[in-house]
């Protein structure tokens, strides 16, 4: 049976909106599932996650194929992404050029304190976008720069440091949305105790994170405030 993150099954299960086509909200499940699963998934796996029966997901897998985005390994009768979605993604950045303005800054950073270095874009002002990664070469940790990683917002420095650039009311009405969770015994999900965290944050202009969202790992994290982007408003 297929691995899945957490984040992929329950966007599986949730309903799509008014305004939402349906057949292209699924295909993009199916993508991001993809995106987390090294061996691929199967027909039924696909079909599961996706709570619709095999005849429709056979349809959705046959028009990702001829996209080019989907291929299928007939030996093992699993479905896998293509390298077009990365090339998709590696021109997008080319484009806006992203990262031949922030790499050169992540790569001393990461020289310089030895760490992992990682950049997160807030998108249209309610999502946070992994981007890059850059690890030191004297670390003695080595830590995975999982990008499918979820960002809990009430436990993650790079949440943190965002959610303290906006009033506490908004910040608590996005944190309730994904729902404020207890990774360990250090997490922080009292109301009054977020609140001082986030305005300590504010005050200092960066974010702490001790073992909040795993034990034994501590990130710091600072928000880069742009008035525009590519063209876009941040």
């Amino acid at each position: 049976m297929a691995k899945t993150s957490s984040a992929a099954i329950r966007r599986a299960s949730e309903r799509p909106g008014e305004d939402t086509i349906v057949s292209v909200d699924r295909a993009f499940w199916i993508i991001e599932l993809l995106a987390d699963i090294a061996d691929g998934a199967s027909l039924a796996d696909i079909a599961r996650h996706l709570d619709v029966n095999k005849a429709i997901a056979v349809k959705l897998l046959a028009t990702l194929a001829r996209l080019g985005l989907v291929w299928r390994d007939d030996r093992v009768q699993r479905y896998n992404l293509t390298f077009r979605i990365s090339n998709l993604g590696l021109r997008q950045l080319q484009t806006n050029r992203l990262l031949d303005q922030c790499a050169p800054a992540l790569r001393v950073l990461a020289e310089q304190s030895g760490e992992l270095v990682r950049l997160a874009i807030v998108e249209h002002n309610e999502r946070i976008t992994w981007v890059h990664a850059v690890a030191g070469t004297k670390r003695s940790l080595q830590i995975d720069p999982n990008y499918s990683h979820e960002v809990q917002l009430n436990t993650h420095a790079i949440a943190k440091a965002w959610l303290s650039t906006m009033p506490f009311e908004r910040a608590l009405k996005l944190m309730l949305r994904q729902g404020i969770a207890s990774l360990t015994p250090r997490s922080k999900v009292m109301i009054d105790a977020i609140r001082a965290d986030l305005h300590r944050t504010a005050r200092e202009g960066f974010a702490i994170s001790h073992e909040e969202s795993e034990l034994g790992v501590g990130a710091i994290a600072a928000p880069i405030m742009v008035a525009s982007f590519a063209g876009t408003q941040e």
